[in-house]
């Protein structure tokens, strides 16, 4: 104790001396004060904290000036403006500054001393320094339990406590009433009794702080029985922020239910989506405008409604939640809606088609004028109508049929089934793996076909390829040119020219046959000369066993095993292609048998006609004739009729 009042006397010997970093200034308006005080602490305005002694007054006849204490702001509380700044700014607790990182988590903080005056007494909490931070003295301790106005307590005590540093309240002495002097509360409760704010006012000296159960007893007198804040009503009394609103209590917010949505799987609005190559480049005819889907893909999905969670205010009234509304799959033509209505499937493969809120599966694709520039490249799982023609550059691939109200130009066109041209094919590369290609007109094309080309007015210096026939069937139809390749026959009015253009015609052999013939043949070689070489092995390491058994140790054994069951393995290989090319070469033969040209009015000199595995070199001009296979010659009769005409076009229908 005597400590203390030498303290108080030095204090009261001379009130404009610095006590440690404090000061008293006097001064007509607190800004002149804050000014002198920040000048003799050599401080920015910034750092510093005051209390008002005396509130200065003025009057016409005479002024009386302000006395107030000027203190430095703790470390840890100098920059909090700026923290508070920040997070309006929505950058959180980092600072806007690097420089000033550091204040926000400090890593060399001085230590402190906190008095709490309560109805169950005096509590000290003293903190140790972080980092490099000076230690509080217990100089600096006692007068901090000076300003709080408490003079009954256990020095002893306070000396421990400021020496342990544990950094948890220690009761020093008992609790003295001071009623006026104490702090109070005021509390706002929101009209719609959502939140609560408390107001808290500073202590007097001498006065009681207030605790937690002080505010909430505050709140439940206005009514308050639900939501209470009560952490964060003891972090704000202990943190002295006193004169600021505070949310001390919260109702429980309403949460009406989300209503159902349907989540599309698919694109359901064309839109051009370009894409970007891994060279970055641009295929601008890929426009990517059709929506493919295969079936039992999944289409949509119904994200069922929400329910509503009921509110609760601080008077403890529930508040009704509003139940998310529903919202229905609505199932289109070729679509399947699953037995639950949550899930909408590709019953069909095809394009997605979007109208009047429901998705349907079309098996066509249609495009009324032309493919080119407004449509792009069209790829698409089911059958495809073109109104106009195919431009230049442009592709169409199909899983279906492929219809082209107008003409092919130097496009490329592939499809599993039919492909129908009503004009010509110019310059074109058409595929059909599974159908026929019909067209008025074929010239200087590429076409590869699994069943018929047709073409009503002839084929002109094509390559063409069909799996079974090939026929020109228009009163002046004519074959001129190129390569033209069939399984079973070729027919056309004319084939060849007067002008003896070189044209080549080959039926008898499938030409995807003929290739797996050469692909097996290919196979077999290698297999051959690979289990020569393994053979030759084999029989090496036999002859080593044979003259030297007991030096033939148990690696070279492991190995003679291997050799030997590698041996085996590439013969049975081997039989297995040899087997399979003979079952392919008897087809072949069969099908060859069929192989026929017909030239229904003129065969001219210059076309070789080649049937399976012989050739004739047409050298005179002939009417009316079919050329055959026989016995590895081609033979050169009169014209077989064609069978009827109808089963030749009906596919066209």
């Amino acid at each position: 104790m005597d400590r203390l009042k030498a303290a108080l006397l030095e204090t009261d010997k001379d009130s404009g001396k610095v006590v440690k970093d404090r000061v008293e200034v006097v001064g007509l308006s607190i800004a002149s004060c804050l000014n002198r005080a920040a000048e003799y602490l050599n401080h920015d305005l910034s750092n510093l904290d005051y209390e008002i002694l005396e509130r200065g007054r003025k009057s016409f006849f005479k002024s009386e000036p302000y006395r107030i204490q000027v203190s430095l702001l703790p470390e840890e509380n100098r920059y909090s403006d700026l923290e508070d700044f920040s997070l309006k700014l929505g950058v959180g607790t980092r600072l806007l500054d690097e420089d000033l990182e550091q204040y926000a988590t400090p890593k060399h903080l001085d230590g402190s001393a906190m008095v709490r005056h309560y109805r169950r007494g005096v509590f000290l909490t003293v903190k140790a320094p972080l980092g490099d931070g000076k230690p509080i003295s217990l100089d600096e301790v006692l007068v901090k339990i000076q300003h709080t106005g408490i003079t009954n307590f256990d020095e002893s005590k306070v000396r421990q406590v400021t020496t342990e540093k544990g950094g948890e309240a220690i009761k020093i002495g008992n609790y003295v009433p001071r009623p006026e002097a104490d702090s109070s509360v005021k509390i706002e409760v929101t009209p719609d009794e959502m939140k609560a704010y408390m107001k808290v006012t500073a202590p007097r000296p001498g006065g009681r702080h207030l605790e937690a159960i002080d505010v909430v007893t505050a709140l439940k007198a206005h009514g308050v029985v639900f939501g209470f804040k009560e952490d964060d009503i003891h972090n704000a009394l202990l943190e002295d922020r006193y004169m600021q609103e505070i949310l001390a209590a919260e109702g429980q917010a309403v949460q009406h239910g989300k209503d159902a949505v349907i989540d599309y799987k698919v694109k359901i609005k064309k839109e051009i989506n370009l894409e970007e190559d891994a060279k970055g480049r641009i295929d601008f005819k890929q426009m990517n405008l059709v929506e493919n889907v295969v079936v039992g893909q999944v289409l949509a999905e119904r994200i069922p409604p929400q329910p509503g969670k009921p509110g609760r205010t601080l008077t403890n009234r529930i508040v009704p939640a509003r139940d998310g509304k529903d919202v229905q799959l609505t199932q289109g033509k070729g679509t399947i809606l699953s037995d639950d209505g949550s899930r909408l499937i590709a019953e069909i493969n095809g394009q997605v088609v979007y109208s009047h809120n429901r998705i349907s599966v079309e098996p066509v694709y249609r495009v009324v004028g032309d493919v080119g520039p407004k449509t792009g490249n069209i790829m698409f799982l089911g059958s495809v109508v073109i109104g106009g023609n195919v431009l230049d550059n442009y592709e169409v691939k199909a899983a279906g049929n492929v219809e082209v109200g107008g003409s092919v130009q130097k496009a490329r066109i592939e499809a599993e089934g039919d492909i129908i041209v009503r004009s010509g094919v110019q310059g074109s590369t058409i595929e059909s793996t599974g159908g026929s290609l019909f067209a008025k007109f074929i010239q200087n094309a590429e076409i590869s076909v699994a069943t018929d080309i047709v073409a009503g007015e002839g084929i002109l210096h094509t390559h063409a390829e069909a799996g079974n026939n090939i026929h020109c069937n228009g009163r002046r139809a004519q074959i001129v040119g190129g390569n033209i390749r069939a399984t079973r026959e070729v027919r056309a009015r004319m084939i060849g020219s007067q002008a003896y253009t070189a044209t080549e015609i080959h039926v008898g052999t499938d030409p995807r046959l003929l290739s797996q013939s050469e692909e097996l043949n290919t196979m077999i070689s290698e297999a051959a000369e690979k289990l020569t070489r393994t053979e030759k092995t084999l029989a090496t390491l036999q002859a080593r066993q044979k003259a030297d058994p007991d030096g033939f140790d148990d690696a070279q054994l492991e190995t003679l095993e291997k050799t030997e069951k590698t041996v085996e393995k590439l013969r049975r290989k081997k039989g297995n292609y040899e087997e399979e090319l003979q079952k392919l070469e008897e087809h072949m033969s069969a099908i060859g048998a069929e192989g026929k040209v017909h030239a229904e009015k003129e065969l001219f000199p210059g076309v070789v006609v080649t049937i399976r595995d012989a050739s004739q070199n047409i050298s005179d001009q002939y009417n009316a004739v079919t050329l055959s296979y026989d016995n590895k010659y081609v033979k050169i009769d009169k014209l077989e009729k064609a069978e009827d005409p109808s089963k030749r076009t009906s596919r066209r229908r």
